[in-house]
C-alpha cells in the first residue's frame, strides 16, 4: 500500500510539474495591450451587464479571469478580464464596487476560439454569490487581432 500510494504521488507530481505555470503580473505586462477594437467591445458588453446590475440590489461584483472551455485560464482571458473589470468599474458609479473578493455578484466569461482561428466566442455571467442564480449573461464575438496571438 504504502508503494502504491508513493507511486501515486510521484506521478502526481510528474503530473503537476508539467503543466504551465499561470501567468504572473509580469508576464501580462509584457503582452502587447490589447486592440482597441475588443477594447471597445468589452466597453459596451460592461455598460450591459452595469445597466443590469444598477436596476439590481447589487453593491459588489467580483470579475474572475476569463477562461477556455475547459474552464482553464489563460493570458489573453486574463486581460481580457482586467480590461473588463477596468471597464465595469468606470460605469459602477455610485451603485455598485468592483472588488478582488467578498462581491455579492461574480462576473465569469469564457473565452473559446473558432475552428478556423479567426474569432473568438465570449461568454460572459453574472452570478449571485449567496443563492447562485444568474443576474444577466451576454454572448459576443470578437474578432483576432493581429497582435493578439491563439
Amino acid at each position: 500500500m504504502k508503494i502504491f500510494r508513493g507511486c501515486f504521488v510521484l506521478i502526481f507530481i510528474l503530473f503537476l510539474s508539467s503543466i504551465p505555470a499561470l501567468a504572473d503580473d509580469k508576464s501580462l505586462e509584457r503582452q502587447p495591450a490589447l486592440p482597441q477594437e475588443h477594447v471597445r467591445k468589452l466597453k459596451r458588453i460592461a455598460s450591459f451587464i452595469a445597466a443590469e446590475l444598477q436596476r439590481r440590489p447589487v453593491k459588489s461584483v467580483t470579475v474572475e479571469d476569463f477562461t477556455d472551455f475547459y474552464k482553464r485560464p489563460s493570458v489573453t482571458g486574463t486581460r481580457m478580464a482586467r480590461e473588463f473589470s477596468r471597464q465595469l468599474a468606470a460605469l459602477g458609479d455610485k451603485k455598485f464596487m468592483v472588488v478582488e473578493a467578498g462581491a455579492e455578484a461574480i462576473v465569469a466569461g469564457t473565452l473559446v476560439p473558432f475552428k478556423d482561428g479567426g474569432k473568438w466566442k465570449l461568454d460572459i455571467k453574472v452570478v449571485s454569490a449567496d443563492k447562485g442564480k444568474i443576474i444577466t449573461t451576454y454572448t459576443g464575438i470578437l474578432k483576432k487581432a493581429k497582435t493578439v496571438k491563439k
